[in-house]
């Protein structure tokens, strides 16, 4: 079969070939990630770089050739994760480039753009290094554009190209010694390779029927890396956002950013840049960009915590949202995995708990003229989330907010929908916030450590659900009425009668005052003497402490009940940001979870 030229709908063809191709191998990719570092998730970042490309040029597979091509060059940089992803964005940038003259291409102008793309993927990185994607890439468009000089049958060069590829990939080991000493070649030249091989196998069927339904399945590989940590990374934390601006220098951006981290990779154009950095500190990255432009679509993965779910034993997941308020010691012990909530002061947008610490909000809630306000995880996290996930476990629940306060519990469950667990997933209301959340999610984590069966594990979680209930004291009801949750009125009434609201969350879900105390003169205490009546009669399990900024009326708290309640376990938080938005500075809450 001799194909001549490329238009608009054989690219189309030719992508949706070489995607699927991918998604078929992005476990195994996770599994050999070792290089930048061990964090397993190449072949989920490269898969949902390239998922986001899927939906983009699915409704669009008819234009010319120049049109898809700058479609696909958008999309891959709004949807960049990773290392990886992002320099797969740069490069189908520099393809875009190549191909904007064209509404169709022979082979000696396709190679030609492609040795653009190639160029511009390696000024994505401030430092390129040779035996990874870049190697593969270079190889690639070098031969392409040798073999078209010989032929302009697409399917002839594509196959000499593809061998030239495999062989640098070969190669990979023997220039970077962590891939030598792990016995593997760079995942994500493996995750191009693949690409490659997709299209390949269309060239040779020709039958676009024979492109299976795209989805994002896992298939279990066992390798074994248990020689490789990331528990001493320096630069712990992956991130990555968008800059819009009018006129953007990337020299000047990536001389700001250096001093940040390292795996930098930049892509994009004048306009709009995708950022990618290893680093310490999200925040302060954050706010050194937003001199370029408006700073979007943050995103932060903690390396450290993907590291240890590569090497999880466990075979089901939890997850939870943020405002689950367990101390962080505790999630890290249980491996809860956490997608948080985004906030805001007027146009200052932060992801909770980890571009702003609970000391600067609670500073700021106090002295801005700006009430903050939060935002639900898009889906788009829970499913990057949810995708990393289920390379590593069988099985996954994620517990959250009530959906009758929140469009997280929704999130959750449209993202998830979307993914397949090798064996059970499943999406709980716990019907309870804060530490009453944070019991809940405790109880499921010891049954998963137990090896507790899926369905009991459901079973328990329900049972805990119906055992445990929250109380929550404020201050003042100032960010609950700037909040738009109370009204002027009823606030001014409230305080007119000297009255201490106590809140809790009923059957259905709904925050409601459940009780009040009265007077001004010690709230904690008549609060604490309003949920010591509650527990009279019953055997309390865990006893979830949180505050809003006081923490030593907090160990008050936790004093008098370690010592009324020796056998319960007693743990000490402090309400997220997130919620911290509607209780406010110096609110508390205590959670009861009983046998």
């Amino acid at each position: 079969m001799k194909i001549a030229y490329l238009d608009g709908i054989r690219l189309y063809r030719v992508l949706y070939a070489g995607i699927q191709s991918l998604l078929d191998e992005q476990d195994y990719l996770n599994k050999i990630n070792v290089y930048p570092v061990p964090d397993g998730d190449t072949g989920t970042n490269m898969a949902l770089t390239l998922m986001g490309v899927v939906e983009h040029i699915q409704p669009n597979s008819k234009l010319p050739l120049n049109a898809l091509s700058k479609i696909v060059a958008e999309a891959s940089l709004d949807n960049a994760r990773g290392n990886s992803g992002v320099i797969m964005a740069q490069f189908f940038q520099g393809l875009s480039t190549g191909l904007e003259p064209y509404s169709e291409v022979n082979t000696s102008q396709f190679s030609a753009a492609t040795r653009i793309a190639v160029d511009e993927a390696y000024t994505a990185l401030m430092n390129p290094v040779e035996g990874t994607i870049l190697t593969v890439l270079r190889a690639w468009s070098d031969s392409l554009i040798e073999a078209s000089k010989t032929s302009p049958d697409f399917q002839k060069v594509w196959k000499i190209s593809l061998d030239s590829a495999q062989a640098a990939l070969d190669h990979t080991p023997e220039q970077l010694k962590v891939l030598k000493d792990a016995g593997v070649v760079d995942a994500a030249g493996q995750g191009f390779l693949r690409i490659l091989e997709g299209v390949m196998s269309f060239m040779d069927t020709g039958d676009i029927r024979r492109l299976p339904k795209i989805d994002t399945g896992f298939s279990s590989v066992a390798i074994e890396l248990d020689e490789l940590s990331a528990s001493d990374l320096t630069l712990p934390y992956c991130t990555e956002c968008i800059i819009v601006g009018e006129d953007i220098p990337r020299d000047q951006l990536s001389q700001t950013i250096k001093s940040h981290g390292d795996s930098i990779v930049i892509a994009g154009s004048k306009h709009r840049a995708k950022v990618h950095i290893h680093t310490d500190d999200p925040a302060k990255l954050f706010e050194a960009v937003a001199i370029y432009g408006e700073v979007q679509q943050q995103k932060v993965d903690d390396m450290r915590e993907q590291n240890k779910s590569a090497r999880s034993k466990q075979k089901i997941a939890l997850v939870v949202d943020s405002t689950c308020d367990l101390p962080p010691d505790v999630l890290e012990k249980h491996h809860v995995h956490v997608v948080p909530v985004r906030l805001n002061f007027g146009k200052e947008q932060y992801i909770d708990r980890v571009t702003i610490t609970n000391e600067e909000f609670y500073s700021r809630l106090e002295n801005s003229a700006v009430h903050p306000q939060t935002s639900q995880p898009p889906p788009a996290d829970f499913k990057r989330m949810y995708q990393f996930l289920a390379s590593h476990y069988d099985s996954v629940i994620s517990l959250h907010l009530p959906k009758v306060l929140s469009g997280t519990y929704q999130n959750a469950a449209a993202a998830l929908e979307k993914i397949q667990f090798k064996e059970n997933q499943e999406i709980i209301d716990s019907l309870s916030v804060s530490a009453g959340t944070g019991v809940i999610a405790l109880e499921i984590a010891e049954a998963i450590e137990a090896g507790v069966a899926f369905s009991d594990i459901l079973t328990l979680g329900e049972q805990t659900i119906k055992n445990t209930e929250i109380f929550i004291a404020l201050k003042t009801l100032d960010a609950i009425q700037k909040g738009g949750r109370l009204s002027v009125g009823k606030k001014r009434l409230i305080v007119f009668l000297g009255l201490n609201l106590v809140l809790g969350i009923n059957s259905e879900g709904f925050l409601k005052p459940i009780g009040a105390t009265l007077g001004r003169n010690n709230v904690i205490k008549k609060f604490k003497k309003f949920v010591v009546k509650k527990i009279k009669g019953k055997s309390v399990k865990r006893i979830g402490i949180v505050h809003g900024s006081s923490p030593e009326m907090a160990e008050q708290l936790r004093g008098h009940f370690e010592i009324s309640y020796p056998d319960a376990e007693v743990l000490v938080s402090d309400f997220c940001p997130a919620l911290g938005v509607h209780a406010g500075v110096g609110a508390m809450g205590i959670a009861l979870q009983y046998n």
